[in-house]
């Protein structure tokens, strides 16, 4: 399994990578490559994520997941799919609303309230924006992605991938029609 799932914050990008994951997959948080430890204030240098990108690609299993397009990209060259989490910015924003401030708990990162509310204005920008961060960004690559592709684009078509993928016995196992 060598997947990459991209979306916006708040679309679910991290629950479906932990639904999706065995107990041998490693699941490659893009913000633990992009953020220093510790918090969302200080990034790692071109260098160092380059480096960690490298490094994880090289692993067996692995799905990669989270916003940063420019990181996703990198792994398109050994993933096998592609998942583009295309949720309504209504649903975004309520789940990042009910995780609050401590919404990085998982990657053992804390996250102010301040910082919750600049991550809301953020993410309501993600229609807006031009980068590989963006609605306009991920469209673009997941029109580039040249192998399995699938993008969900509510709750229940989530749950009807999860259903497929665990009847396929993969997520890597697409119908035609999917793509």
């Amino acid at each position: 399994m060598r997947t990459v799932i991209i979306g916006n914050s708040g679309s679910g990008k991290t629950w479906l990578a932990q639904k999706l994951a065995t107990d041998d997959t490693e699941i490659i948080h893009l913000d633990d490559l992009f953020w220093l430890p510790g918090g969302y204030d200080r990034k790692r240098s071109k260098e160092e994520i380059n480096l960690l990108i490298v490094q994880s690609k090289r692993r067996e299993k692995w799905i990669s997941e989270g916003v940063f397009g420019e990181l996703a990209e990198q792994y398109f060259d050994v993933a096998a799919t592609l998942i583009w989490l295309d949720m309504p910015w209504t649903l975004c924003q309520t789940r990042l609303n009910q995780r609050g401030s401590v919404s990085k708990q998982y990657l053992e990162r804390e996250q102010s309230e301040e910082g919750l509310r600049r991550l809301l204005e953020w993410a309501s920008q993600y229609y807006d924006r031009t980068d590989l961060k963006s609605y306009s960004g991920h469209q673009s690559l997941f029109d580039s992605f040249p192998r399995k592709k699938r993008r969900l684009k509510s709750a229940e078509d989530v749950t009807a991938y999860l259903e497929s993928a665990q009847q396929d016995g993969a997520p890597d196992a697409f119908h035609a029609a999917d793509q």
